[in-house]
C-alpha cells in the first residue's frame, strides 16, 4: 500500500476544504435551498484527524463556522438549533477520531518498536533466522541470513523459501517435512543438517533447527527457524575421517608386516638357540628375543590404544574371574597364586589387556624366582584386585607418576610406560581408580602391589561348579 507523503495529505485537505466552501456557497447563493450539503464536511474532519489528531479540531471549527455564517448571510429567517448542533457535532467528531487516530497510532508504534527491537536482535545474531508462512513464503530474513546467503532483504521476502534456497534433489521431501509440522503443529526437534544454496550456487549446510509458530486462534502461521553455517566443520570432519581412515590403513599393514617379521625373527631365532651351545652366542640370541619380544609388547600396546580410542564407553556384565585364568595361561613358565572367585564387574573386552599389563609388568621386572599373588575382594558395589609380587617394589618416589604416559619405570629395564598408562586408561574408562603400594607397608624393597577398583555388575554371577578332585576354592598355581 503506498504512503501518502505530507504534501500530498495538505493538497487533499486542502482542496476537500475548497470544495465544502463551494458546495456552501453553491446551495445558499445560487440554489437558495435552506439546507447545506454538510455531510461531506466529515470527510475532510476525519481524515485530518486520522493524519494530524488535534489539527482537526480547527478544521471542524471552521466547517462548523462555515455552515452557520453561510446561513446567516443568505437566510437568516431559516438558521435554526439544527445548525449549530451539527457545528458542534463537527467538533465533537473530530475530538472523537483524533482521541482513537492517537491511541492507534500509539500501538502501530509500540508494535513498530516491538519488531524493531526484535529486528536488531535477530541482525546481531550470528545465525541465520527466517519466518516461512505456511504458503512457502519467506516472511522474515536477519541481516546475517541475507549476507550468508548472498541475497539482499526486498529480494527474499515473498518468494518461495524450496524453490529459492533448498537444493533441487532435496526440494519435494523438505517442502512435504514441512507441510507436516504445520499439520501437527511441532516440528521436529533436535537439531539436523539442512543444506540450503546461496544466489551464487554454492551449497551451504546449516545445523538447523525451527519451531511451528501459532495465531491467537492457535492455528499455525509458520515456521521459525535459525542455522549456524557448519560447512566448513563438516568438511574438516569428513577430511580428519578420511586422513583417520588412511592412518589406520596405514597402521594395519605395518602391523600385519611387522607381526610377520617378528614371527620370522623368533623362529629363526629359537633355531639358533638350539644349535648353538651355552656361552657368549647363546646370550646374543637371548637379547635379541628379548628385542623382537619388545616390538612385540609395543605393536600390541599400539593395537591397543587403538581399540581405546575407535570406541564409545560402553561397558557390560563381564566374568573376572574367566579373564583372570585367560591370562594366568599366557604365563605358564610364571609362579602365579590366585584364589579363584567368580564375580561380576562392569568393563568390556579390554580388560584382559589390564591383567596382561600387570602380570606382564611384575614378571618382566621380577627375579627368575619372582612369586605373585592375585587376590580379589568384593564389597556392595565394587570389587578390589590386587596383584602382587616379590621383585624389586616401586621407590615411593616414583609411585605418583608411575601410570602416567611415558613415565619413567621402576628401574634401568623399564620401557616407555605405555603399558600401565593403558592399564589406567582402561580402569578410569570403566568407572575404577588404580593405584600401586607396596606389598609388605613401608618396605618398597619387598616388592609392589598393584591393586584397582571396578564398578560390580548387578547382578552377581553363580560360581562354576568345581572339579571332583578341587576343593570350594581351588588355587590356581602356574609353575614351570
Amino acid at each position: 500500500m503506498t504512503t501518502l507523503t505530507e504534501h500530498q495529505r495538505v493538497a487533499i485537505i486542502m482542496t476537500l476544504l475548497a470544495i465544502s466552501i463551494f458546495l456552501t456557497y453553491y446551495f445558499h447563493a445560487i440554489l437558495m435551498l435552506g439546507t447545506v450539503f454538510s455531510h461531506f464536511f466529515y470527510i475532510p474532519i476525519i481524515l485530518t484527524a486520522l493524519w494530524w489528531e488535534k489539527r482537526s479540531v480547527p478544521v471542524a471549527i471552521f466547517l462548523g463556522g462555515l455552515v452557520v455564517v453561510s446561513s446567516l448571510l443568505y437566510q437568516p429567517e431559516l438558521l435554526t438549533l439544527n445548525d449549530y448542533g451539527r457545528a458542534l457535532m463537527f467538533v465533537v467528531i473530530a475530538f472523537v477520531v483524533a482521541s482513537l487516530s492517537e491511541q492507534l497510532k500509539g500501538r502501530e508504534q509500540e508494535v513498530k518498536r516491538q519488531r524493531d527491537l526484535m529486528q536488531r536482535y535477530l541482525d546481531v545474531a550470528g545465525v541465520l533466522f527466517a519466518v516461512i508462512g505456511t504458503d512457502h513464503t519467506i516472511r522474515l530474513v536477519n541481516r546475517h541470513g541475507c549476507e550468508l546467503l548472498g541475497y539482499r532483504e526486498e529480494e527474499l521476502l515473498g518468494k518461495d523459501w524450496f524453490d529459492t534456497l533448498v537444493p533441487g534433489a532435496l526440494r519435494e521431501a523438505r517442502r512435504r517435512a514441512f507441510d507436516e509440522a504445520i499439520a501437527r503443529k511441532a516440528a521436529l526437534p533436535g537439531q539436523r543438517e539442512h543444506p540450503v544454496v546461496t544466489r551464487s550456487g554454492n551449497e551451504l549446510i546449516l545445523a538447523w533447527q525451527d519451531t511451528v509458530l501459532t495465531g491467537d486462534d492457535d492455528r499455525p502461521t509458520g515456521i521459525i527457524g535459525s542455522g549456524a553455517d557448519i560447512t566448513d566443520r563438516i568438511r574438516a570432519e569428513e577430511g580428519l575421517r578420511k586422513a583417520h581412515d588412511e592412518a589406520n590403513l596405514y597402521l594395519d599393514i605395518m602391523t600385519h608386516d611387522i607381526n610377520n617379521a617378528n614371527a620370522v625373527a623368533l623362529g629363526y631365532a629359537d633355531l639358533l638357540e638350539t644349535t648353538l651351545g651355552a656361552g657368549k652366542e647363546r646370550e646374543m640370541i637371548r637379547r635379541l628375543k628379548a628385542g623382537v619380544d619388545r616390538s612385540i609388547e609395543i605393536i600390541q600396546n599400539v593395537t591397543t590404544i587403538r581399540r581405546l580410542h575407535s570406541r564409545e564407553t560402553a561397558t557390560k556384565p563381564v566374568d573376572l574371574d574367566a579373564v583372570a585364568r585367560a591370562e594366568i595361561a599366557h604365563h605358564p613358565g610364571a609362579r602365579i597364586a590366585y584364589q579363584g572367585r567368580s564375580v561380576g564387574v562392569m568393563a568390556d573386552d579390554l580388560l584382559s589387556e589390564v591383567f596382561a599389563n600387570l602380570i606382564g609388568n611384575s614378571v618382566k621386572f621380577g627375579d627368575p624366582g619372582v612369586e605373585i599373588a592375585i587376590r580379589v575382594e568384593e564389597s556392595d558395589d565394587q570389587v578390589e584386585v590386587s596383584i602382587e609380587d616379590t621383585g624389586p617394589g616401586v621407590p615411593d618416589a616414583v609411585k605418583p607418576t608411575l601410570f602416567a604416559r611415558f613415565a619413567p619405570g621402576k628401574n634401568s629395564r623399564s620401557g616407555k610406560g605405555l603399558g600401565l598408562y593403558i592399564t589406567r586408561t582402561l580402569i578410569e574408562r570403566y568407572g575404577g581408580r588404580v593405584w600401586v603400594d607396596d606389598r609388605v607397608p613401608g618396605r618398597p624393597e619387598c616388592g609392589a602391589a598393584f591393586r584397582f577398583t571396578l564398578p560390580r555388575s548387578g547382578r552377581r554371577q553363580k560360581p562354576p561348579a568345581p572339579p571332583a578332585t578341587s576343593t570350594a576354592c581351588p588355587l590356581v598355581t602356574a609353575r614351570p
